[in-house]
């Protein structure tokens, strides 16, 4: 598994490419962790997330991160909370 993080103004948009999992078992891990306490990560930039939608892009799923007013998202803390959550080898962010 690996993705791609772009940031589009305030907005980032992560592209998740899956080998193993399909695209619903990926959107499964992300709510389930976020459901459970802000990811539970151990960077907490997901505590800076407002919202996150996410689409299916074929095998691939699209998640639109958008800042709580007032905050910032690092695409390298948002890396870091990625590869928490799934499990995902690192890989710098790209921006």
């Amino acid at each position: 598994m690996s993705f791609r993080i772009e940031g589009q103004g305030a907005q980032l948009q992560v592209r998740i490419d899956n080998d193993s999992q399909t695209g619903q078992q990926v959107l499964e891990a992300v709510h389930a962790c976020k459901a459970l306490s802000w990811w539970s990560c151990p960077s907490g930039e997901c505590s800076k997330i407002g919202t996150c939608e996410a689409r299916r892009d074929g095998e691939a799923v699209v998640l639109f991160m958008t800042p709580r007013a007032g905050e910032t998202l690092s695409p390298s803390g948002v890396a870091e909370c990625l590869r928490y959550v799934l499990g995902a080898p690192q890989k710098a962010p790209a921006h």
